[in-house]
């Protein structure tokens, strides 16, 4: 299986509408380590564009632990729908499931998150995520970032 979580998200982030809109708005400062079941990865926007490459990222704005079960229901979504998408991203961050669950671990300042454009990715997913993240309990885009780093 080496390699292919990597190979995977990789051409998700090359081939995806949505996954193209959703990472418009990042600056080309924005990483990301990936922890895979197949080995450490890095997702940066390297030339202006989303780019997964293997590898660790020595100064991530946050790491995602990513296993194999929702890199497969990730990748696997279809269209240019950023809701959708970003709704989908939640539930694996809230799945009760081992092996489904995404975890994630923030080491960026809320001002660095901001400056490079999370922000953006969250407003890309529109009324649909931010209604979805409202009935879970989450009012705005700092509590979203609070409770991400509380515990993911």
């Amino acid at each position: 299986m080496t390699g292919s979580g990597t190979d995977a998200l990789a051409r998700f982030f090359e081939t995806s509408p949505a996954a193209h809109k959703a990472t418009r708005s990042l600056a080309r400062d924005a990483r990301v380590a990936l922890d895979l079941e197949s080995g450490p990865a890095r997702f940066t926007m390297a030339a202006g564009k989303a780019r997964v490459e293997p590898g660790a990222e020595p100064d991530p704005d946050f790491t995602l632990a990513l296993p194999p079960q929702a890199v497969d229901h990730l990748t696997a979504m279809k269209g240019d729908d950023v809701g959708a998408f970003g709704i989908a991203f939640f539930q694996l961050l809230l799945a009760r499931e081992p092996d489904r669950r995404v975890r994630v671990h923030v080491h960026a300042s809320t001002a660095r998150l901001i400056a490079h454009g999370y922000l953006g990715v969250l407003a890309t997913g529109g009324a649909k995520v931010a209604w979805w993240l409202l009935k879970n309990g989450v009012k705005n885009p700092k509590a979203a970032i609070d409770r991400l780093r509380g515990g993911g």
